[in-house]
């Protein structure tokens, strides 16, 4: 997919994936497609460190904006994204089937990052 890139978090070069972000980047847009932490490296910061090295990648490409879903239950990840400055700007009703067969929202989360036409303050 033009414009797409994958991060992986892993103890090593050799060792197995604990962690992944894919993202895709068209115009001056980034959106996060997926972000996920195995269930035994969860709370070690390593979603925030994915999360930081995909912002990082996207500012290096001039981006503006930078766009994700996430399900409205999903808690801990919430706190991440609006502890790095992401706000709710959209809300998809009954988006996410969950495991139990019922379904939840998705939020639609962003925020401005900086460009060389407009630096960080």
């Amino acid at each position: 997919m033009p414009g797409a890139f994958g991060l992986a978090a892993r103890a090593n070069l050799s060792g197995d994936v604990f962690g992944f972000a894919l993202a895709r980047i068209v115009a001056d847009e980034c959106e996060l497609l997926s972000l996920g932490i195995a269930p035994n490296r969860r709370g070690r910061g390593i979603g925030g460190a994915l999360f930081d090295a995909a912002v990082v990648r996207a500012c290096a490409r001039d981006v503006a904006r930078f766009f994700l879903e996430v399900a409205e239950d999903n808690a801990e990840a919430l706190r991440l994204y609006e502890a790095r400055g992401l706000v709710r700007v959209g809300r998809r009703p009954e988006y996410y089937r969950l495991k139990n067969g019922q379904r939840t929202a998705a939020l639609t989360m962003r925020c401005d990052l900086p460009t060389p036409e407009k630096p960080a303050v």
